[in-house]
């Protein structure tokens, strides 16, 4: 059923992908939210949303960790769908790997979904990892339903988008996992937590818990959590303009890797994995402007959906982007498949493989119909009455239009925190955003 990685670093290739989400319906006027900006003490100096997306959260602003000790961990793989044949290009990831990270002694353990395509292994999600164990959990760490690795290993239909079924198999994915973990540790209560489409995901499995009963969550937290895929991809895709226009990249990174060289240059080498690095570059005087700030983050969506297009496209033998007669190998250059791709949006994906495939077994259903379907929207009525469920977002959100915040503090009402700055996940490593996490969970954040 699983077998442990002994060196999960080399074990595979990780790649990021981003599906974001977003939509509005507002029906209900629950308790207000808890906005960040009516509590003293919050500082975040950044006042650009795209700007705080990339650069993240000052140094002197990050939560300080008050212990040293590393953390326990180990990697494992599941066989989640055994027999199941996939290209040779895919046959490393035909198994899907996750991180344990476990206490000495009797601990909760809570779930940690990746987002937008993340491996399990990401800085965010490994950020994550190391916030809950230090607080004193033990904390699984799974990659999200639309990396490359969980569409081969553990979709069942391999694709993903459809928020029903990617939670069913995530919900799949943790009752092996979970029960792998019991065997070594002891497990006291469950709880589950998820980042931007991660997010998003832990709603639907939160719900499909609520019927089924399989784990039983005692606490869901959202984080930066989309609201509905085909708007804010459409969002995200207008960044960068309709089309890739490869000339214009090209010339965009000359332009961009030229800024870098210069810096450099002035300011000698530093650390690319300095924590303050962006923070000192967007200080320098070869800052990124909105527009760049825009377009890198456009172009890093649009990167993600060309690498899901090819993923879907050659597992499902589609032909849109890989020639149904190629045998995609090891060896086999994908460069050709990677530039078809990026002529997709997300959009495009969702129009043309997402559509059709759910309509092939809803033929009566229109878009309109699975666009609501895939959102928050759907669960409404489930999280307005789900005490056991919060939401932290920001106020600058770059993935959500006001009537999305909207939705989001009139459904979870005073279960949602609000930050009035941040961008998307760009202060989740402010002190007051991880005290405002783990405080959620009844846990102490410590440090400073």
């Amino acid at each position: 059923m699983y077998r442990q990685l002994t060196n999960p670093a080399c074990s595979r290739r990780r790649a990021r992908y981003s599906l974001i989400w977003l939509l509005a319906t507002l029906l209900a006027m629950p308790a207000p939210a808890a906005r960040a900006d009516d509590m003293a003490g919050y500082v975040f100096p950044i006042t650009d949303p795209f700007e705080a997306t990339v650069s993240g959260t000052p140094v002197d602003l990050k939560h300080r960790f008050p212990l040293k000790k590393p953390v326990r961990r180990d990697s494992f793989e599941l066989d989640v769908f055994p027999g199941r044949q996939v290209p040779p290009l895919f046959r490393p990831v035909r198994t899907l790997a996750f991180s344990l990270a476990y206490q000495e002694s009797p601990a909760p353990l809570i779930f940690v979904i990746a987002g937008t395509g993340g491996s399990y292994r990401t800085a965010t999600a490994e950020y994550l990892e190391r916030v809950f164990y230090q607080a004193g959990f033990h904390v699984i760490t799974l990659s999200s339903p639309s990396s490359y690795e969980f569409i081969t290993a553990a979709s069942e239909s391999q694709y993903p988008g459809i928020s029903v079924e990617d939670a069913r198999d995530l919900y799949r994915v943790m009752q092996l996992s979970l029960a792998l973990a019991k065997d070594l540790v002891s497990v006291t209560d469950v709880y589950l937590t998820g980042y931007s489409l991660g997010g998003l995901q832990a709603a639907f499995v939160s719900h499909l818990d609520e019927q089924e009963q399989a784990i039983g969550f005692r606490k869901v937290l959202l984080l930066n959590p989309p609201v509905n895929l085909y708007t804010s991809a459409t969002l995200l895709d207008n960044l960068v303009g309709s089309e890739p226009g490869m000339k214009n990249a090209h010339d965009y990174y000359s332009e961009l890797f030229g800024k870098f060289t210069e810096y450099f240059a002035e300011n000698g080498m530093i650390r690319l994995d300095d924590e303050a690095f962006m923070f000192k570059f967007q200080e320098s005087e070869q800052s990124l402007t909105r527009e760049e700030l825009m377009a890198l983050i456009g172009a890093s969506f649009r990167f993600s959906s060309a690498g899901l297009v090819f993923t879907v496209d050659a597992l499902n033998g589609t032909g849109y982007v890989v020639e149904p007669q190629q045998k995609l190998t090891l060896g086999t250059p994908l460069e050709q498949y990677f530039k078809r791709g990026l002529w997709w949006r997300f959009t495009d994906y969702f129009d043309r493989l997402l559509l059709p495939h759910w309509k092939d077994r809803q033929p009566q259903g229109s878009e309109r119909q699975l666009i609501q379907a895939i959102g928050l929207p759907a669960l409404r009525d489930y999280l307005v009455t789900a005490n056991k469920i919060g939401v932290i977002t920001n106020a600058d959100e770059i993935i959500l239009r006001p009537e999305d915040l909207d939705f989001l503090t009139e459904t979870f009402g005073s279960r949602a925190t609000v930050f009035p700055r941040g961008g998307h996940l760009g202060n989740v490593q402010h002190r007051d955003y991880v005290a405002r996490m783990l405080d959620f969970f009844g846990a102490d954040a410590g440090g400073s």
